[in-house]
């Protein structure tokens, strides 16, 4: 299985994944949206581990545009926001 973590915090993106390849994941790295758009250009992924508050392209705009394009890739989005408001958000 190959996850793309979308994270510009780089501890938190090292030690998921460290947590990932521990468990024979195969993980890739990007810092902002941009970046991340790249690689889902480029490489097939069976997830995308993402973070909602990003530099260049932020996370809901990076899921958006992927659905826009029908992609069907799963997205379990990460957040330190705690308002109902940021968490409720419909693609």
């Amino acid at each position: 299985m190959r996850i793309l973590i979308v994270e510009d915090d780089i501890q938190i993106a090292d030690m998921l994944t460290e947590a990932l390849t521990n468990r024979q994941y195969t993980v890739d790295i990007a810092q902002d949206g941009e970046a991340a758009w790249h690689w889902v250009e480029m490489t097939e992924f069976d997830l995308v581990l993402l973070d909602i508050t990003l530099p260049k392209m932020d996370g809901i705009r990076f899921c958006q545009r992927l659905r826009d394009r029908n992609a069907s890739i799963p997205v379990l989005m990460l957040t330190a926001r705690d308002t109902i408001a940021d968490k409720i958000i419909k693609f």
